[in-house]
């Protein structure tokens, strides 16, 4: 009778150990619409929020389906600085989109984008690294841009206004400490230029991880070629080898119910 208590005690405890493995976090894109593919009121995509600073410098916001500037899909978020129309204007000049999306605390989240910048002046050099583009993050989940301090400047070139380039990507693991974590990506013109102009499109934005309990699933994780990791971790990888400590407990039950009755 002794045996056979401890028997169904070993079962019992792979049979949790196993259930806790495969009951494990669903991962997934949490980001919605970052391939900017519904619509775009007022010329900012759905889901998405939009800023500026004004000044002597037009801020725009379109939705971009010329094949050279998107990425994947038929559309881009277009995010436009202009001076066309001054002659002169003032430096540090910013306009962005943002969105807050929901996360799971402490847990790993990795950051995807695609981007691309063009102006008038053609290159890099030419306008003195003039346009850049930026991603910060507020980790309580905040709309404010201009409380964010940790702002990343993208290392890209910079393409003449007609004559797209390659698409460049930024890639960032973060962790949130809340609950809301909020996603900003700006365009910045430095200088107090006249009469140029700067375009930054924005595609494929993701952040991959947890998705918090109650959320729906997500129907998009990034491709192969995006990220390496990137299939769903759903504890199954986990279970393959508890599933058999399970079998070999099982088959040790009935030796044993055997040999005791």
């Amino acid at each position: 009778m002794k045996r056979r208590w401890i028997t169904l005690i070993v079962i019992s405890l792979v049979f949790f150990l196993f259930a806790g493995l495969v009951v494990q976090a669903e991962r997934g894109d949490v980001v919605k619409n970052g391939g900017f593919e519904e619509e775009f009121p007022y010329g900012v995509a759905t889901h998405w929020g939009s800023f500026q600073n004004g000044g002597l410098a037009d801020s725009n916001f379109h939705d971009d389906d010329w094949d050279p500037v998107v990425y994947e899909g038929e559309h881009s978020q277009l995010i436009e600085i202009s001076t066309l129309a001054y002659g002169g204007s003032e430096k540090d000049r910013y306009a962005g989109i943002y969105q807050v999306v929901d996360v799971v605390p402490e847990a790993r989240y990795e950051f995807m984008l695609y981007g691309m910048i063009r102006s008038t002046e053609g290159t890099e050099s030419d306008s003195e690294y003039g346009y850049r583009v930026e991603v910060g993050f507020d980790y309580d989940g905040g709309t404010d841009w201009q409380t964010v301090t940790n702002w990343t400047e993208m290392p890209w070139p910079e393409y003449p206004r007609l004559e797209p380039g390659a698409w460049k990507n930024y890639y960032a693991t973060v962790y949130p400490t809340s609950s809301k974590l909020t996603i900003f990506i700006r365009a910045w013109k430095k200088f107090a230029t006249s009469r140029q102009e700067g375009l930054v499109n924005i595609d494929t934005v993701s952040l991959t991880g947890e998705i918090p309990s109650g959320e729906p699933a997500p129907t998009k994780v990034p491709t192969a070629e995006e990220e390496p990791d990137n299939m769903p971790v759903t504890g199954l990888g986990l279970a393959v080898p508890v599933i058999g400590m399970l079998c070999g407990a099982l088959l040790i039950a009935a030796r044993s119910l055997r040999v005791t009755g």
